[in-house]
């Protein structure tokens, strides 16, 4: 078995059914390095690592140069893992485990000092995370979900014709990051990324003078993918106004702002207090999480990776 970087793998083709086999969304060739070439936290790095057998893809550990906020108010740039996948064929062979381990060397050259993953409890892959040395971090995975459930006489049936203008966005963005630690940073052109990946609906969504809400739609519910106000006035509105283009209901699975969750449960909206997706890190070094970034972080649905 070879192991290659993602740049170096020829030919990419069947990185597009391996990403359907294990995440139902493939991702061809040619969107991956449109994606690369537009996400900062990839274009620098090797993007992934890939495992090589009997001229297969036999498997793939993505990494992203993530840049974080810390409690000194520095950017640090910390290690993130996604698309971990191993095609079926080659199932229980260390694939998984192997470029993980590549994956945590390349972290360690670039001097970082974790490594973060999204994942979920229920997952396979969940177990090889504990036994790699990944922890849950509490301090985000507490953040509760929040849920409200329209009728079709309450549903008014509204559009937004509201236009996103990004760099505003990502001004609003930056003033509420202030004195947030975590995933608080972003490129400037977030918000067109975002879109043109598909993460929200840029024509569901809604933007105000000091707030934005980002938001999709799946089975008539509206989901907030990213909700920012400056003001309480302003939260309240574009809760008020996400609730207008409802039709079978509202969710926002991670409320990251105590404010925000007071509007929502003031507005009759339901708490979930558990979720089963999660964040995990591992320490490549001797620093604490705490230590870094204080007793809470930051990071909203959008920042998922």
């Amino acid at each position: 078995m070879k192991i290659v970087t993602y740049r170096e793998l020829q030919p990419k083709d069947e990185i597009m059914m391996l990403m359907e086999l294990a995440f139902w969304w493939p991702i061809c060739p040619p969107d991956m390095e449109e994606r690369i070439r537009t996400d900062t936290r990839l274009k620098t790095g090797p993007v992934g690592f890939c495992a090589v057998k009997d001229d297969r893809l036999a498997g793939f550990v993505g990494v992203m140069n993530l840049p974080t906020k810390t409690i000194e108010n520095e950017t640090e740039t910390v290690g993130g893992i996604w698309g971990v996948a191993t095609n079926p064929e080659f199932a229980k062979q260390g694939i998984c485990k192997i470029l993980l381990e590549e994956a945590h060397n390349y972290f360690q050259a670039q001097r970082y000092r974790f490594s973060f993953l999204c994942t979920g409890r229920t997952i396979i892959a969940y177990d090889i995370y504990k036994k790699l040395g990944y922890a849950e971090v509490q301090a985000i995975n507490q953040f509760p979900g929040v849920y409200k459930v329209f009728s079709e006489t309450e549903s008014v049936f509204k559009t937004t014709s509201t236009l996103l203008d990004s760099e505003k966005i990502y001004h609003i963005y930056e003033e509420f990051m202030k004195d947030k630690t975590g995933f608080a940073i972003r490129q400037k052109d977030f918000v067109k990324m975002f879109a043109h990946r598909r993460r929200f609906d840029p024509a569901k969504s809604i933007q105000k003078e000091k707030g934005y809400a980002l938001l999709s739609e799946r089975q008539n519910v509206i989901l907030v993918q990213d909700l920012v106000a400056l003001d309480d006035l302003t939260c309240e509105e574009l809760v008020d106004q996400i609730e207008q283009i409802a039709r079978g209901g509202v969710i926002d699975r991670l409320v990251a702002d105590q404010k925000l969750l007071g509007i929502y449960e003031a507005k009759g909206y339901k708490v979930q207090k558990r979720d089963d997706s999660v964040l995990m890190v591992k320490k490549l070094t001797d620093a604490e999480i705490e230590e870094v970034y204080g007793k809470s972080l930051y990071i909203s649905a959008l920042d998922w990776f």
